[in-house]
């Protein structure tokens, strides 16, 4: 299925049939709470507050006939706060490492936090590498070559250039999360049915013999 078949949905959904943990880190004033605005509801300040530990909304993507939440955890980049930031990995299925293609600064720092999730989140969860704020082109810092390297570098899971302030590229990585997780999480459900099943059917056989 392609990203843009899947609907975004908004407010009240109702149950969703699976819910998945997605948490954004990178430096400060990078765009994260942004992008969970623009994400959660369609909307963009201009001048945003720092975060102090964190903030939360959920998003709600219908895809593969299912209502699939997505809850998206925003983090403080500030360094006295990022002892706390660990936290939130517990559990995570998808990491967003946000940079400002603005600020070289903060894509210098993108090992120390990549660091942080190989140290403290699951070893499955999936890290895709965000450069915000696309639509300041006139005072890019960092190429879009640059990120695609360090994704390879890295064995990251995907790369996706975004502008909050204008919405591009923002419900496309969420879309694509959605959809991926969903496809895997219906793979291992379906695989641990089998298991369970051979089990009992092994089970039986024992019990005749």
């Amino acid at each position: 299925m392609d990203p843009a078949d899947c609907e975004i949905i908004r407010g009240e959904a109702g149950s969703q049939d699976v819910l998945f943990k997605v948490v954004l880190i990178g430096a400060a004033s990078v765009g994260k709470s942004c992008i969970m605005r623009r994400a959660g509801k369609d909307e963009f300040k201009e001048n945003y507050d720092v975060t102090v530990g964190s903030d939360t909304c959920t998003l709600n993507v219908k895809a593969h006939g299912k209502l699939i939440g997505l809850q998206i955890w925003d983090t403080a980049g500030m360094e006295q706060f990022r002892s706390m930031v660990k936290v939130f990995f517990n559990g995570s299925h998808a990491v967003l490492l946000v940079y400002d293609i603005t600020r070289k600064d903060s894509f210098e720092v993108l090992d120390m936090w990549l660091s942080m999730v190989k140290d403290t989140a699951p070893p499955d969860v999936k890290v895709i590498l965000i450069g915000n704020k696309k639509d300041e082109t006139e005072l890019r810092q960092v190429g879009v070559d640059l990120g695609q390297q360090y994704v390879d570098k890295n064995g990251l899971y995907d790369f996706l250039e975004t502008s909050a302030k204008t919405g591009e590229g923002i419900l496309e990585v969420f879309k694509k999360l959605a959809k991926d997780l969903s496809t895997e999480h219906d793979k291992a459900s379906t695989s641990s049915g089998h298991q369970l099943k051979s089990g009992k059917k092994a089970g039986g056989k024992k019990g005749c013999c």
